[in-house]
């Protein structure tokens, strides 16, 4: 099979490619070992999983759907998304494309109980990412009230003094106020784009502009001289690139454009599509939408057989209903006390321990006594009277290192003894807790639990992520018409069918 790696990092100034090198030594080995073909590397480095915005990860989901790899190959969970709704999103772009995902340094099984140890070991990856956050944004705090640079990125038309607060980029400062000019002038981000590309101006990043780059901009209130880090504000903590009567006329066109934008019809999303199969031809079900006498407008899924006007009985039915009756019927037969132990005692069998912690802990605590070393030498330097600018400036640049080594440190600590039977039960009992959000609550419950889905005009078979074999069957559906799309209703279940069909694979 064809493989693509991913790495990232998001440690200090001086953690660089030594980090990536080290994530691409353990993915290379574990092809070796499955026997796949690595025939593509992507690497983002400086930049964190909690956010999307990676352009080598980006990279990798539009390379995915042009089939240029069979499988993508991660260092660990954590490396490929620190935020549980990243990663199911972009979980099911790889999968719709036909793509297969692998650890290389983590103990998750192949097969459907895998998916729910991969959706823990997210949450914990998530939780971990929160907790470090925090204690970095507590490190960084009195240097976010002296407005100074904190990071790696620095936003279009600034750059770092030898203060290391803002000051204003001149030759990169005349894109920004173009992007200004002509977003006002209700000019398409597309023509902006095309403008500055033109004039040969890059991003920030050093790439070519595109729409999310213009989107980006007109939000940063830091042009009219806004400091916003960590929790601290500060008006006039940095020079204003922009007046601020432009600023907020901006602000409005934006409005303007996301009013329109509601206007048109969004793309409606299919929770269970490519898990949701015909029972009677087994082809999988497609997300269709149609528009009703009145007008409004209705989504269901559809046999393709019956579509193309094909040999099969199979009956639409409504998106909603299908998918509220299954997340339904999963909340009361599966996410149970006693079943919910049981799937945590046998995902923690399942789970092996690694021994990449330990190099990785190894790792971050070489590369802290490196900072440390710097720092005394410095400061003995500094002693001996040897106080230049240069010197305080490499010392401020050290500190920042360190708590951003420490975070790191501090997370793979935490992982040292993996996820013991109490974490893996306490994260499973968070799907017991509906959101506030239902369509959130049932993307997380079908993304996490359920496997494949047969649908017949009277019943349903649900193969859950629990056991390779046996599915609940459940019987006696009902079949209502309702506005021309059928209605489901369901009038009684077989208990004793359910429950020996998920433990015996019967």
């Amino acid at each position: 099979m064809r493989a693509a790696l991913y790495a990232r990092y998001s440690a200090g100034p001086r953690q660089t490619d030594q980090s990536i090198e080290g994530q691409i030594r353990e993915c290379t080995d574990y092809c070796k070992k499955k026997g796949f073909t690595i025939v593509a590397t992507y690497a983002d480095r400086h930049i964190s999983g909690k956010t999307d915005e990676r352009p080598e990860f980006q990279k990798l989901i539009a390379d995915s759907r042009k089939n240029k790899f069979d499988v993508v190959v991660v260092y660990k969970t954590d490396r490929f998304a620190r935020n549980k709704y990243d990663s199911a999103i972009y979980k099911r772009q790889l999968r719709q494309n036909g793509v297969q995902i692998f650890y290389a340094a983590e103990a998750i099984p192949d097969g459907p109980e895998g998916i729910i140890l991969e959706s823990l070991m997210e949450g914990l990856a998530e939780y971990y990412s929160a907790e470090l956050a925090q204690k970095i944004r507590r490190g960084m705090h009195e240097s976010a009230l002296k407005c100074r640079v904190l990071g790696n990125t620095m936003p279009l038309g600034y750059r770092a003094s030898k203060e290391h607060t803002y000051e204003i980029d001149p030759e990169n400062a005349k894109a920004v106020e173009i992007i200004f000019d002509m977003y006002v002038d209700r000019q398409p981000n597309a023509d902006i784009c095309r403008r500055l590309n033109e004039l040969g101006f890059k991003t920030s990043r050093g790439n070519p502009f595109n729409k999310n780059s213009i989107s980006r901009i007109i939000q940063n209130e830091m042009y009219i001289g806004i400091y916003e880090a960590v929790g601290v504000r500060v008006e006039n903590g940095v020079p204003a690139l922009i007046p601020k009567e432009t600023f907020y006329l901006a602000q409005k066109e934006r409005e303007r454009r996301k009013v329109s934008k509601k206007e048109r019809a969004g793309v409606a999303e299919y929770m269970l599509s490519g898990k949701l199969f015909c029972g009677y031809c087994k082809k999988p079900m497609a997300g269709v939408s149609g528009t009703g006498k009145g007008g409004g407008k209705f989504y269901y899924y559809q046999c393709p057989t019956v579509r193309q006007k094909g040999n099969c009985q199979k009956e639409h039915v409504r998106r909603d209903f299908i998918e509220d009756l299954i997340v339904q019927k999963t909340v009361e037969h599966v996410l149970q006390p006693d079943i919910l132990t049981d799937i945590a005692q046998r995902l923690c069998r399942l789970q092996s321990e690694s021994d990449t912690r330990e190099q990785d802990i190894a790792y971050y605590r070489k590369k802290l006594q490196e900072n440390k070393k710097a720092m005394d030498n410095i400061i003995k330097a500094i002693e001996k009277g040897l106080a230049a600018e240069t010197l305080l400036q490499r010392l401020d640049g050290l500190e920042s290192e360190k708590i951003a080594i420490e975070g790191e440190l501090a997370y793979f600590q935490s992982l040292k003894f993996g996820l013991s039977e109490e974490e893996m039960l306490f994260f499973l009992r968070q799907f017991l807790e509906p959101d506030n959000d239902w369509q959130a609550y049932k993307r997380r419950i079908i993304n996490s639990f359920i496997n494949q889905v047969f649908l017949y005009n009277d019943h349903f078979l649900v193969y859950y992520n629990i056991q390779k074999d046996g599915a609940m069957d459940f019987s006696n559906i009902e079949l209502n018409e309702g506005s021309g799309f059928d209605e489901l209703s369901l009038s009684s279940t077989c208990g004793k069918v359910l429950k020996y069909s998920l433990y015996t694979g019967v």
